[in-house]
């Protein structure tokens, strides 16, 4: 009987696998298992293995991810809810059955469609107008602190119920387990020391992953239809520009955080002299 739990193993390993064979230099899963058994590597001597493998932050993200959708190993419990509240608050959609008709214009045949939900204040609003005939403004008070009420309390259900122990196991043994490393220096004197080879390691751009996962061997000649020969070009300017868009928030944020630590040591200081 396949149990949940085998599940999670397998989806570990496919994960694992996929991880080495785009490392650099790329590595097959399956060896390293067989030649671990086999004493063949030996971590007390020569440092564990994924030292001797590269694998971005981004690109390790890209394939965890993956493979958390794939296998639906990550909550959903959050956005589900999220979903429900908008649904509450701003309204929505739900099906409905269109009857068949004729006019002037011949027969129109019945239909499945949609109309539009109104938000929850509405409904409650029309619940108590009968028992508040021409107090509007009570109407409005009841049906907005009763809506209050229930977005409270489905707020407190999402925050204190909790659903991803299956993501966050295997995003911590990914994390803490064999995985290769993001630290291409590592890697480079891994080799350097033990085999004097001199590794050269390929920054690779995670606005093609996605296209070089779904396009393999053909990616080149579907992009340079579609985007020309200088498409590599294209994306990798793309890419500088999001990197030093993110570097300029950070330079921001930190600029705003040493001013806001310089104004917290001028008042504690400003304290002191009055104590004195």
């Amino acid at each position: 009987m396949l149990e949940r739990e085998d599940v999670l193993i397998q989806a570990m390993e496919d994960c694992y696998r996929e991880m080495f064979a785009k490392a650099q230099p790329e590595a097959d899963w399956d060896n390293l298992i067989q030649e671990y058994k086999d004493g063949k590597i030996d971590e007390k001597k020569d440092g564990p293995v994924y030292d001797r493998h590269y694998l971005s932050q981004d690109e390790y993200t890209y394939i965890l991810n993956k493979y958390l959708d794939a296998y639906r190993i990550k909550s959903e419990w959050r956005e589900d809810i999220e979903i429900l509240e908008e649904y509450l608050t701003k309204g929505g959609s739900k099906d409905k059955y269109f009857e068949s008709y004729e006019d002037e214009n011949g027969y129109h045949p019945a239909y499945r469609g949609y109309e539009k939900v109104a938000p929850l204040k509405n409904h409650i609003k029309d619940i108590v107008a009968p028992y508040y005939v021409g107090y509007e403004k009570t109407q409005n008070e009841i049906a907005q602190k009763v809506t209050d009420k229930v977005m409270e309390l489905i707020s407190t259900c999402k925050n204190f119920y909790s659903f991803n122990r299956d993501e966050m196991k295997f995003r911590n043994t990914l994390a803490m387990g064999a995985s290769p490393t993001s630290s291409a220096e590592t890697v480079k004197k891994w080799w350097k020391d033990h085999y004097d080879v001199d590794i050269e390691i390929e920054e690779r751009n995670p606005l093609l992953f996605w296209e070089y996962d779904y396009y393999g061997d053909e990616i080149d000649e579907v992009m340079t239809s579609e985007y020309g020969e200088n498409w590599k070009e294209v994306f990798d300017k793309k890419w500088e520009e999001q990197k030093a868009k993110k570097q300029a928030e950070l330079e921001e944020l930190r600029k705003k955080f040493d001013a806001l630590k310089s104004d917290v040591i001028v008042d504690k200081a400003d304290k002191k002299d009055v104590e004195e």
